[in-house]
């Protein structure tokens, strides 16, 4: 069987099963370099079929990752051209008039001079069925469209069959094998199936912001019939501590939908007590009675009732109590959902998955003996849980995800390298031609074999330095990062050796970078560069040799040579661009940023001084 499934909203892309094993997935960013894109994913399913060696008319089933499309995030690719500004413009045109006077506004009004009609799909004989979208696609947008929805849920089903039609000329499939997969059964799957833990006495939980009209959900695995059975469901309104997070964000002048990760990076710089008054506010807001969420629904606009609340304490005060507010919410929802259903094995995914703090403090709930956590919870891994279902409604059997590397491979031949003349070549023959540039202390650039899936980079396309010595954050933060200041990097660790480095009593997995660990003295000192300066505590890739055999092979000489079992590990990309996907990629950031070397599936390239 052959599914290829599709996420055509934030972060689009793809995924392709074959016979039950995830082989390629991808978000479309990576290839048209504009981060978060929701352009219709062609170049990932072009990827997709090419990797396979198939055509699309081989495809057995195509999936679409939502019950409700929206328009308007691919109409004016929403995620990737507002900015902070747009942002909080949005708050005052839009959202304070609709949801506090009542008044109709649509987005069509609002984001005119953001609407991309020339991007494929709207560029198509099929979009001739949006009034919207008169001939040649231009249409002056006057005041009279704000009474008029951009889209509303009796548009879903005509914007359901404008992406099919679109899908069936582009591919050249038959309508009949497209159908649509429910958002949060698209996060369960992908956070049941693509894990190691498929126990019987498994718990599955989704959170994040929204998808199809809910915030959460909590299945149970049938192994009798290897399916899930969703057992509870949380309301968008109901549920809405990940709005609250991303409004917080909007709040403090970061980037909402993108730049959370920041405020949980900024938390744990204030320790003292203030922070207690802040979170009453956010105790106002969202509470948890039972298994039951429920929202202050007095509260209409909730950025809005933030910056009031808010506006007399500093910005460190607020992100620690968010994180704080966050942390303790989500630790007694699994508490108190596990204490009403059971279960001793647990799954997570959604967009509230990727705080990695929180993930932490959940997993020392006396109840949970084994938690993983999928990579890249968020909505651009829908696709591999849109296929992890189908299959197994089905009852076709599925493979667990061995590893992330699910993208295209970095290959080169003689003429691509001829490019690179500039630079010194050199042919790796040994790896520890690659150890000795780290341990005469070059920042090192990593794009090699298969592209990672998600938003981490698991070092094929990552930037790799000698952990021990502090020096190297502002090293790597001059060359390319760019960091805010306050934004810890994370560390690659040898499982082998970890208790060296981390405190695991749990000994929970952690290939994909999900968990937060406190670290150990020796870390302190020895991890320096790779822990964050505040609290401590380590977003660690927890390495066995079967998931990078070649990067282990490097930490392991690492570790002979400095007694160090890990080496910093972050993303290759210049700041807000996307990881890079090929060598070609890979070229262009080096060139525009001080790195200094550059590692190859087979050479070693670098900067003659």
């Amino acid at each position: 069987m052959k599914i290829l499934a599709l996420q055509l909203e934030k972060s689009s892309g793809c995924a392709l099963m074959i016979d039950g094993e995830i082989v390629f997935s991808s978000s479309e960013e990576r290839f048209t370099r504009i981060k978060s894109d929701s352009l219709f994913p062609k170049a990932s399913i072009k990827a997709a079929l090419e990797h396979a060696k198939i055509k699309a008319k081989d495809l057995n089933k195509i999936l679409i990752c939502s019950n409700e499309v929206t328009l308007y995030a691919s109409l004016v690719n929403l995620y990737s051209t507002l900015d902070v500004k747009d942002q909080l413009r949005m708050m005052k045109l839009y959202w304070e008039p609709k949801l506090v006077k009542n008044k109709k506004r649509s987005f069509f009004y609002f984001l005119k001079d953001k609407i991309q009609y020339d991007r494929f799909p709207f560029n198509t004989k099929h979009a001739k069925i949006f009034p919207f979208l008169k001939k040649n696609y231009k249409h002056k947008i006057d005041q009279n469209d704000q009474k008029k929805p951009f889209q509303s849920s009796k548009d879903a089903k005509k914007v359901s069959n404008f992406f099919k039609d679109v899908i069936c000329d582009y591919l050249k499939v038959d309508k009949e094998i497209i159908e649509h997969t429910d958002h949060h059964t698209c996060h369960a799957a992908y956070a049941f199936f693509g894990s190691p833990i498929r126990h019987k006495n498994s718990t599955i939980f989704t959170a994040d912001a929204f998808g199809d009209y809910l915030s959460g959900t909590i299945s149970k695995y049938d192994k009798k019939n290897n399916k899930l059975i969703r057992i509870k469901s949380y309301s968008h309104l109901d549920f809405q501590l990940a709005r609250i997070y991303r409004f917080v964000t909007i709040y403090l002048r970061m980037l909402g939908d993108s730049h959370e990760y920041k405020v949980m990076g900024l938390a744990p710089y204030y320790d003292g007590s203030r922070y207690k008054e802040v979170e009453k506010v956010f105790d106002k807001m969202q509470k948890i009675k039972g298994i039951n969420l429920i929202f202050n629904k007095n509260i209409k606009n909730i950025f809005y009732y933030l910056e009031k609340e808010l506006f007399n304490y500093r910005f460190d005060y607020i992100a620690t109590a968010l994180q704080s507010f966050t942390e303790k919410i989500l630790f007694k929802w699994f508490q108190n959902i596990l204490n009403r259903y059971g279960g001793s094995h647990v799954t997570f995914s959604g967009g509230q998955s990727m705080n990695v703090k929180a993930n932490h403090k959940i997993s020392k709930i006396k109840k949970i003996k084994k938690i993983f956590i999928c990579g890249s919870g968020t909505d651009d891994t829908l696709p591999i849980g849109a296929c992890y279902n189908y299959a197994s409604k089905n009852n076709a059997k599925t493979i667990p995800l061995k590893n992330m590397y699910l993208g295209i491979n970095a290959d080169y031949d003689f003429r691509d390298l001829k490019k690179f003349s500039q630079y010194k070549v050199t042919k790796v023959n040994n790896i520890k031609q690659v150890l000795n540039c780290l341990l005469k202390h070059q920042i090192i650039a990593v794009c090699r074999n298969r592209a990672e899936m998600g938003q981490r980079a698991l070092g094929n396309r990552s930037i790799l330095a000698d952990p021990r010595f502090s020096s190297n954050i502002q090293k790597i933060n001059n060359a390319i990062k760019q960091r805010d200041f306050w934004m810890p990097f994370a560390p690659v660790i040898l499982s082998e050796y970890q208790k060296k480095l981390i405190k695991n009593p749990k000994n929970i997995e952690s290939p994909f970078m999900t968990f937060a660990f406190e670290t150990t003295n020796f870390a302190h000192k020895n991890l320096i560069a790779a822990i964050h300066q505040a609290d401590k505590t380590a977003r660690a890739q927890i390495l066995k040799k079967d998931h990078n055999k070649d990067l282990w092979n490097l930490i392991n000489l690492f570790y002979k040579k400095t007694g160090v079992p890990g080496l910093l590990n972050t993303s290759f990309n210049l700041h807000g661009y996307p990881i890079v996907n090929t060598i070609f990629d890979a070229k262009k950031v080096f060139e525009k940023s001080d790195l200094s070397a550059l590692w190859l599936n087979n050479h070693l390239i670098e900067k003659k001084i």
